[in-house]
């Protein structure tokens, strides 16, 4: 093959050597990027739902959304893959830093695995040793397109000529620690003078798991006798994956609350993301669970 330069030049490749320099870069893939694989492939998607922070660690990824005022406000985790111990505490939701002005969403197709390949070889400069990579966050800063990516590295405090983390800027360029980005994002400051029974009502769920439960068998395909792979109920959305049989494609009935209105039940093929671990279930093991939660 040939690369034309300009009008008149070319330089010529020959396919040997083009497919060992792409063999080379495949080779050269940091394993933290090739754990995170499927949990990537959600960044790329044009519908997916703004991010205020992307954590990326050995094997997940969490992300933090805005939640509604009328529930409570502040940042809610979205997570991908299987959390371990993450040492990040997903139980609550979190505030916007003041030091970074007003909340502005992350970039998502920055992310990609070619990308981030880039920063941690960069990052691994900066940081003088062979560390593995712990934890990568991106955070969309005050100036215009501008994000800042922090790496932090697991072992570089048992290394005294080593850092312990590298920020960079999205062309992977290493620069001085941005003091205005903390590791974790603070958590969101619950009122001091507010009534307890104000407290009980926010938290209180606004969906009731059984009606949900049952609009969606109400849509779906699932079989009497169907495997569940995965149920969720939740204030906004609810989906139950099966398979209607051993051989069967697995399926996702599913639909999404706006303004506290199911709207329509959908039902169809989905692809089961290999970073998550299916249950096996029956659909009366599972109207059972949710019956035994809703009680609670």
């Amino acid at each position: 093959m040939q690369l034309q330069i300009g009008r008149t030049h070319f330089i010529k490749f020959s396919t040997i050597a083009l497919l060992a320099w792409l063999s080379n870069g495949a080779m050269a893939r940091d394993a933290f990027v090739t754990e995170l694989l499927p949990c990537l492939e959600q960044f790329q998607e044009a519908s997916a739902e703004h991010r205020y922070q992307v954590v990326l660690d050995q094997g997940w990824t969490a992300s933090l959304f805005r939640i509604a005022e009328k529930d409570g406000g502040g940042l809610g985790t979205d997570l991908c893959g299987e959390l371990g111990n993450g040492g990040l505490e997903f139980g609550g939701s979190y505030a916007w830093p003041e030091s970074l002005g007003e909340p502005k969403a992350v970039n998502q197709k920055l992310i990609t695995p070619a990308w981030l390949d880039l920063i941690i070889r960069n990052a691994r400069a900066k940081n003088a040793s062979d560390a593995p990579v712990q934890r990568i966050s991106v955070t969309a800063l005050a100036e215009p397109n501008a994000h800042l990516v922090r790496v932090q590295f697991t072992s570089a405090e048992a290394d005294p000529g080593a850092v312990a983390t590298v920020d960079l800027n999205t062309a992977g360029v290493v620069i001085a620690r941005d003091t205005r980005v903390p590791d974790q994002f603070p958590p969101k400051a619950e009122s001091e003078h507010a009534p307890a029974a104000a407290a009980e009502s926010i938290a209180a769920p606004s969906v009731d798991p059984r009606q949900a439960l049952e609009l969606l068998l109400g849509g779906t395909q699932a079989k009497p006798d169907a495997t569940v792979l995965r149920l969720t109920l939740s204030s906004f959305s609810a989906g139950l994956v099966y398979r209607n049989g051993a051989n069967a494609a697995i399926r996702q009935t599913q639909f999404n609350y706006t303004a506290e209105q199911a709207d329509t039940v959908s039902d169809a093929i989905f692809d089961f993301p290999p970073a998550f671990e299916s249950c096996a279930m029956s659909l009366t093991q599972a109207k059972t669970a949710v019956a035994k939660v809703a009680q609670q």
